[in-house]
């Protein structure tokens, strides 16, 4: 008896040991982007401006921000004159509006980057949402 109860513990503690050492820390807290990986994810979608969805699309790429006018969701392929550059500053994003006007943002991703939050001095100065995500979900 002693000895069956002997290899029930081994077999127990060997199975305890694996089931506890295999998995996963689900508790890992997710790591905060740095300003290049934002840059790219930008650089990498469409973006729809909230409030305006379904008329008007802003892209990045090379160093620059294009803006799109459409209707209904279809939007013209030819980019409206007037592109603004961009630029990394520390970890902000630089934006040269023309004619003087300069904005500095920090950038935040949420809803597994599909939305995205510029904000000026601490204020939420716009929001953008990925085309063709499920953003929505997360409204």
């Amino acid at each position: 008896m002693k000895n069956s109860r002997n290899k029930f513990l081994v077999l127990f503690t060997l199975i305890s040991t694996l089931t506890f050492t295999n998995c996963e820390n689900s508790n890992e807290l997710p790591t905060e982007l740095s300003i290049q990986q934002k840059v790219a994810l930008l650089e990498g979608s469409e973006w729809l401006l909230k409030g305006f969805e379904d008329r008007v699309m802003h892209t990045f790429k090379d160093g620059k921000k294009f803006t799109y006018y459409g209707t209904n969701n279809v939007f013209s392929e030819t980019p409206i004159p007037g592109a603004f550059d961009y630029t990394i500053t520390g970890n902000l994003l630089t934006i040269d509006l023309n004619f003087g006007n300069i904005k500095t943002y920090e950038v935040a991703f949420s809803c597994n980057n599909t939305i995205v939050k510029f904000y000026e001095n601490g204020e939420l100065n716009s929001e953008l949402y990925k085309k063709d995500s499920n953003y929505k979900s997360c409204l």
